[in-house]
């Protein structure tokens, strides 16, 4: 049953789980068939060519005002940033360069990033201003309403022009237990056509860089069960899996993506929907960039190794740039050209490079 508040929820996880060590749950790994089964019908549209910008890693200097400014140019209509914002614990100053691009008004959301930490909390106590509030303050200008007006517990879920969107944190102790039960109540009766599950971390797998296991399976399991796409920042590159049926194996949906040669292929047409979704890494809003450590050779299709598993329609790392950073953000546009189970997606570079293009279809249960 899906619980009133998140408050509920945290009271009871916290209180039966979090002081256990043992304590530990795991999204069930569902098949498609079970996912589809037990998914309500999704009927709420986004609004026609919902235009959303996807960030994250920025610092607040010249590069991530660039990438806010093709933001503007690419005329979209709300940014998720995927944590790790400025660096120095200038709340006041990150927001005001947004303010001074974007508007003091323009829907931004964003999730806690490692780099954030300190000044998160509402009443933090930084003269330079505390992350939740600001952008508390700012969804209200915005007109966006969150779940409940708590922040501090890095977790909030907001719908904005029927775009679904569930964001977590990056608390350890909550990535195996709290997060994925919040998600689960997020997103277990929801029936809007299309879903965003938005934290900072990564698993190994699910970047191409040099993280570590710092989320957990579950949460990725949850919201690929139910159809969320998984939106995900911490490594400083550009990364995009194909449709996959499994996170913890790496497993990728062969209807989708047939096989040639053994490569699963079609790397550009993605599903979402019961039991099936795609991750990203979008890490390039402006701090740095890094290079590919995983799944060499650094060209398409990657590699089919160990953890790797042929998933990846695209990697842009300083390997594919010759070693010259390049920042950018990837837009999804939802309700594309009037229909509401399809999206475009393109990542473009600051300097109005289309790095990866792409189009996914929303599936409905039992199709």
């Amino acid at each position: 049953m899906l619980l009133a508040t998140k408050n509920v929820l945290k009271a009871t996880v916290l209180a039966t789980c979090l002081a256990l060590t043992a304590c530990r749950t795991a999204a069930p790994e569902a098949t498609i068939a079970d996912a589809q089964a037990a998914a309500p019908i999704a009927t709420i549209p986004t609004q026609p060519n919902l235009k959303v910008a996807f960030i994250g890693d920025s610092g607040y200097l010249a590069d991530f005002e660039a990438v806010l400014t093709l933001i503007k140019s690419e005329d979209a209509d709300l940014v998720l940033h995927q944590g790790d914002f400025d660096y120095e614990f200038d709340a006041g100053g990150f927001f005001a360069k947004i303010d001074a691009i974007l508007g003091p008004n323009f829907p931004y959301l964003a999730s806690i990033g490692n780099h954030d930490i300190a000044s998160w909390r509402a009443g933090c106590g930084d003269p330079d201003g505390c992350y939740a509030q600001l952008l508390k303050d700012r969804m209200a200008r915005s007109g966006i309403v969150p779940d409940d007006p708590d922040l501090n517990d890095e977790m909030y879920a907001v719908t904005y022009q029927g775009l679904k969107m569930v964001f977590v944190g990056q608390e350890r102790r909550a990535i195996n237990t709290l997060y994925p039960r919040y998600l689960q109540s997020q997103l277990v009766d929801d029936s809007h056509i299309w879903k965003i599950c938005s934290w900072h971390r990564n698993q190994k797998a699910m970047q191409l860089g040099g993280k570590s296991d710092e989320m957990g399976w579950a949460v990725y399991e949850t919201c690929k069960n139910h159809g969320a796409i998984i939106a995900t920042g911490h490594e400083h590159s550009y990364s995009r899996t194909k449709t996959l049926t499994n996170m913890r194996n790496q497993t990728v949906d062969t209807r989708q993506h047939p096989l040639t040669n053994g490569v699963p292929g079609n790397p550009n047409q993605l599903l979402v929907g019961p039991g099936q979704s795609f991750v990203f890494v979008s890490g390039l809003g402006g701090r740095t960039m890094r290079e590919q450590e995983r799944c060499l050779p650094f060209t398409y299709p990657y590699s089919g190794g160990p953890g790797c598993n042929y998933i990846w329609a695209k990697a842009y790392t300083s390997n594919q740039t010759d070693g010259i950073a390049k920042f950018g953000a990837l837009f999804i546009v939802f309700n594309y050209h009037g229909d509401p189970t399809k999206a475009h997606g393109y990542f473009k570079t600051s300097e109005g490079e289309i790095i990866d293009e792409f189009d996914i279809t929303a599936t409905k249960p039992n199709t």
